[in-house]
């Protein structure tokens, strides 16, 4: 509930709060006895009463479109995106970029690129009429947390793709950093300004995958000279207000923990597991550090109900003694996880103390 987070950002939490990104619409009508598809505004709210969820980042306002085939692919009317089924839903693919080569980075007007004209994965903006109106509907059933999705590394990843990014970045880096990430640092610091005053959150959650599942995509040297020197800029606005920052990415992020928490971030949510669990312990399980996540959404798709019990009790056993825990699933509750795998996940997660006992029958 909402009241549980603001008592966990003070260190007071009484159980073992949780996040999850839900879209399996198995669990959401299963144990919210509504149509996820025909009431999805209030099946989704009885669901994360039901399970016990209590960090919040989706929120619909309207009915969720009718299920598409599992292997269709669908595009945007108007922007350069397409889409494939994920559970209740889709998850979005961009086509196109803004730019075609490495070189016509420098005449592209960066101050023309929009957040909000990213359908990137988030499901909704960043602005405070939005934010206002998500926490609205929510009420107290948990915390909704808005989150940047491109801190200032996603900005080039997002609107130039992968390959002008990096073939730019690390050809001219100087001049790539004056030309593309000055000017997003203080697109990003705009938005962060706009969160921290309208949100209620005590979290501002930050999201920058400055890795890949074997650790970091440029030199180190790099990151330091690119990306670090703005974080502390971009983080001002929630830090002044009192915000504790909680970084999000994926891909091994091992060697930047450290540097992370030198540059003020206050706890971590991993959105894969190739960040080792314990390594995030060692720099974010004290106190006054926070971690989300511990459970790998890999082995909850494709394991056994014993093995996932078995998960679930190994990362309360290694985080049991952290009060800045919250346990996830990493890459969120798909569509694609068999019932008995998430009946066997929510009964474990009954056993730590994270789910209510009653869950299958709470509206009963």
């Amino acid at each position: 509930m909402k009241s549980d987070v603001n008592d966990w950002a003070l260190g007071n939490a009484g159980k073992i709060l949780s996040k999850e990104t839900l879209n399996h619409p198995g669990i959401i009508s299963k144990v919210s006895r509504l149509d996820v598809y025909g009431n999805t505004p209030e099946a989704y709210l009885r669901a994360y009463e039901a399970l016990g969820i209590d960090i919040i980042n989706r929120v619909p306002a309207e009915n969720a479109p009718a299920p598409a085939e599992f292997a269709e692919k669908r595009y945007h009317p108007d922007k350069p995106y397409s889409f494939t089924s994920l559970g209740v839903y889709d998850t979005a693919f961009r086509e196109r970029f803004e730019v075609s080569s490495p070189e016509d980075v420098y005449s592209l007007d960066i101050d023309s690129l929009r957040y909000d004209d990213l359908i990137v994965p988030v499901p909704h903006p960043c602005s405070r009429d939005d934010i206002k109106f998500r926490e609205k509907l929510l009420g107290g059933t948990g915390m909704y947390y808005p989150m940047l999705y491109t801190t200032l590394f996603m900005w080039a990843v997002e609107t130039l793709g992968w390959e002008n990014f990096m073939v730019a970045a690390i050809t001219e880096p100087q001049r790539f950093t004056r030309h593309f990430f000055e000017p997003c640092a203080e697109k990003s610091r705009r938005i962060v300004d706009e969160i921290a005053e309208a949100s209620e959150n005590p979290f501002i959650f930050l999201h920058d995958d400055l890795a890949d599942a074997n650790g970091p995509v440029f030199p180190l040297a790099w990151y330091e000279d690119c990306i670090f020197p703005f974080y502390k800029k971009i983080f001002e606005p929630a830090k002044r207000r009192g915000k504790k920052i909680i970084f999000v990415a994926d891909g091994n992020m091992t060697v930047f923990l450290p540097r992370l928490v030198e540059l003020g971030v206050d706890g971590i949510m991993c959105e894969n597991p190739a960040t080792p669990l314990e390594s995030v312990m060692e720099h974010f399980g004290g106190s006054g550090g926070y971690i989300i996540g511990g459970i790998d959404t890999a082995r909850l798709t494709m394991s056994s109900p014993d093995d996932i019990s078995l998960m679930v009790q190994q990362v309360y056993n290694t985080t049991r003694d952290c009060s800045g825990f919250a346990v996830s699933s990493c890459g969120g509750l798909h569509g694609n996880i068999p019932m008995e795998n998430l009946d066997a996940y929510f009964d474990a997660r009954v056993r730590i103390g994270a789910t209510p006992a009653n869950w299958r029958n709470y509206f009963d």
